[in-house]
């Protein structure tokens, strides 16, 4: 049962994030009805603090109360490197047990799911992503499969779940993504 919810766990967080809304939930990073683009940098392969601050002011303040950092874990650690002219990194992580880190004030969160530092990516999600919606149409349903694996002295299981995802209010969070290739 723990593999199962897992596995379903990480096709909803991926979905969640690059869905395009076509037999999948529409995404946070869709290009149509997902979150709003707050900066673009001006490099296809970095990220500076600038950037980090500008793409902090484009949320609305009410949003920013309860937004949150999303990003992969190598846009972290390019952000983690980024330092000031004394040259003290700007990250400064939790020392506290339990806490989250924080950029600008505000909690860090992982997600394998967002892209990674590239041209035209999408690398950085900021927002308060209380508007983004799930509603799960039923329980998981789970099936022995008996008969199928038989010969081979096994037994299969099939899972499945409806889930659907939506940004209601796309203004919520914003996005940093990266300058087009040249």
């Amino acid at each position: 049962s723990r593999e199962f919810a897992r596995r379903i766990g990480a096709k909803e967080e991926e979905a969640f994030f690059t869905g395009d809304g076509s037999g999948k939930p529409l995404g946070i990073l869709a290009a149509t009805g997902g979150a709003e683009t707050g900066v673009t940098a001006a490099s296809a392969t970095a990220i500076t603090a600038d950037e980090l601050i500008d793409l902090f002011y484009s949320l609305k303040a009410p949003y920013r109360r309860n937004a949150v950092w999303v990003l992969n874990d190598s846009t972290i650690k390019a952000i983690r490197k980024l330092k000031d002219n004394q040259g003290q990194y700007l990250w400064q992580p939790s020392l506290t047990a339990g806490a989250p880190d924080l950029l600008l004030g505000k909690p860090v969160r992982t997600s394998a799911y967002m892209p990674a530092i590239a041209a035209d990516a999408k690398t950085i999600a900021f927002g308060d992503f209380s508007y983004y919606w799930i509603a799960d149409r039923q329980g998981r349903s789970f099936k022995r499969l008996n008969e199928l694996y038989a010969a081979t002295g096994q037994v299969g299981f099939l899972a499945s779940q409806r889930v659907d995802g939506k940004l209601i209010l796309p203004e919520a969070i914003k996005v940093l993504a990266q300058k087009s290739a040249a």
